[in-house]
């Protein structure tokens, strides 16, 4: 039986209540997709931006007559009739208090904020199990896709040498929104979202979270990000013995030219093995490339609220602390000088092992931070160079790092 099946049968006569925080790009797509199915009761839009809000309340009445409620924040929603909450904000301290405020109340939750997720993840998880409620990255996103194709060679009983994604955007990590605008409105989305992809930050995000979910690390500070081609991915994500560009084995990483797909790089020495993937098809071995060549970001959603209801279970969410998306400075940055957001004018993100010496300052908990040292534009910014914003991510990252570290 499908899961759709399983989800109807449990949902016959009734609705799955849901709640969607952010109502921005990913938000109105996934706006769409609950207004279309059985079983599913969009209940609350939560928004500052009334002008969002009222765009999702009208693609929503296109097939449902039962409008959700419009509340512009939290604080006003008890939650008692929900079952799911989506988080679609984007902001890692957004990301936090929702977090924090629905898992709590023993209420699954599913991120699209996965900058929340790479930041306090292990955190997250631990406050899930604690309420008997489940925390995870929905579908759609590369990290759960590219999980995907983990899991299905992982149950083929294949090695996984490497793991990542395809980036499509020009990458520049000093890129500044001011410089997209135009690029941004064209493609209806915010300008420091589209910084945050082309300066690389979101990338390195990504790869976080999936790293620390399936026990991977970075086989460099900032991956190696090849251009290459689907024909070649089991030629490059290899280990250099084998002519590759690997040090190490069990990574994350990304490529330029096989965008928007995702990969896993596979291994087998069984004979027989070889022989037959060689018979269907799949190239040469002994290395094998597995590969989606889409994600459906927020569109996907309505899989993760059934997988949810039917499964119980997370797809996506830290179960290691291997990886980090470390703060490098955008500009010269001195004394006093406050942090903006990820995808502004300060500073970008770089994935590195947290076995990498110094300390450094998580991307997640950089907003709103004051400099205390001045740090020269491309360097790392150390913790012990700011004033952290004492705010709710810093506080469970704080918890993460005294009860995981």
């Amino acid at each position: 039986m499908t899961l759709r099946s399983r989800f109807n049968n449990q949902f016959k006569n009734s609705s799955l209540n849901v709640a969607l925080v952010g109502a921005g790009q990913m938000g109105q797509g996934i706006v769409s997709q609950i207004s279309k199915q059985e079983g599913m009761h969009l209940s609350y839009i939560v928004d500052r931006n009334k002008e969002k809000t009222q765009e999702a309340v009208e693609r929503y009445r296109k097939n449902k007559t039962d409008l959700p409620q419009i509340k512009p924040d939290l604080t006003s929603l008890e939650l008692i009739d929900v079952d799911v909450v989506i988080e679609a904000t984007g902001s890692p301290i957004s990301g936090a208090i929702v977090a924090e405020s629905v898992l709590n109340k023993g209420i699954d939750l599913i991120l699209l904020n996965v900058e929340t997720e790479a930041t306090i993840g292990l955190e997250l998880r631990r406050i899930a199990e604690e309420n008997n409620c489940i925390v995870t990255v929905g579908h759609g996103d590369e990290p759960t896709v590219a999980m995907e194709l983990y899991n299905f060679a992982k149950e083929l009983s294949f090695d996984v040498i490497s793991i990542g994604k395809g980036k499509n955007n020009v990458f520049n990590q000093f890129a500044v929104p001011t410089e997209l605008e135009n690029e941004a409105k064209e493609k209806k989305m915010s300008s420091k979202m589209l910084t945050s992809f082309v300066d690389g930050t979101k990338t390195m995000i990504e790869m976080t979270a999936l790293a620390n979910s399936v026990g991977f690390t970075v086989d460099k500070e900032g991956m190696h990000g090849p251009k290459t081609t689907y024909d070649e991915l089991n030629k490059i994500f290899i280990p250099k013995k084998n002519g590759g560009i690997l040090s190490n084995q069990k990574v994350v990483d990304y490529a330029f030219g096989i965008a928007p797909g995702v990969f896993a790089v596979i291994y087998s020495e069984d004979d027989y093995v070889n022989y037959e993937m060689e018979y269907l098809k799949m190239g040469e071995g002994p290395y094998w490339t597995l590969y989606r060549p889409y994600h459906l970001t927020s569109l996907e959603i309505p899989r993760t609220i059934m997988h949810l209801a039917v499964n119980k279970d997370t797809i996506l969410n830290a179960k290691n602390l291997n990886v980090q998306v470390a703060t490098y400075a955008k500009k010269d940055l001195t004394k006093g000088d406050y942090l903006d957001s990820i995808g502004g004018h300060c500073h970008y993100g770089v994935a590195i092992n947290r076995s990498q010496e110094g300390n450094y300052l998580p991307v997640g908990i950089a907003e709103n931070a004051i400099m205390t040292d001045s740090v020269r534009k491309g360097e790392p910014i150390f913790l012990d160079q700011v004033e952290v914003e004492q705010n709710t991510i810093y506080k469970m990252w704080k918890d993460q790092e005294e009860k995981f570290s």
